[in-house]
């Protein structure tokens, strides 16, 4: 099976090879999780915005629906609900974050195997989803989507830093 640039690229952003640096500079999605403790973790700049344990639950679901786009026979059901952000314990523990960091990481893996196994051929081909986007478009969003909430944790990290203070 040939493996089309886009894909490469793609892998590139999501699963760098040890010693590649994204354009953009930033950490990886594991990495930018590194240190982040419990009660960081749930913390809000206000109570309707969300936080980065939110944002991990949110990533770890948007992953999941294009393993599925990608693999229709991969097996329905997202581990945690409600599915696009599961709410996160009322008293938060060590194990529960734990918990859901290890779902984001191991619903990454499964999408970076997805990815990595999907035929070129019918990258540009549309995906069976109401907007008719093409598998090309889906994989290259769910990149962007990394990215982007990847900077969302990264400041929210900066923010807790300066108005809790440790």
């Amino acid at each position: 099976m040939k493996e089309d640039k886009r894909i490469r690229d793609v892998l590139d952003l999501i699963d760098p090879p040890k010693g590649f640096t994204p354009w953009h500079g930033g950490p990886t999605l594991m990495g930018c999780l590194r240190g982040v403790e419990t009660e960081q973790a749930a913390w809000r700049v206000t109570p309707e915005r969300n936080s980065i344990w939110d944002l991990v639950l949110h990533m770890a679901y948007w992953k999941y629906v294009i393993i599925r786009k990608l693999n229709p026979d991969y097996p329905k059901g997202f581990e945690r609900s409600p599915a696009n952000f599961p709410e996160i314990p009322e008293t938060p523990s060590e194990k529960d974050w734990k918990t859901d960091k290890m779902l984001l990481q191991k619903t990454h893996e499964k999408l970076i195997r997805e990815i990595k196994k999907f035929p070129a051929e019918k990258l540009d081909e549309p995906c069976p989803t109401k907007k008719g986007w093409t598998y090309a478009q889906l994989i290259t969003g769910i990149a962007a989507h990394d990215t982007y909430h990847i900077g969302q944790i990264q400041v929210l990290k900066r923010l807790y830093e300066e108005m809790i203070g440790e």
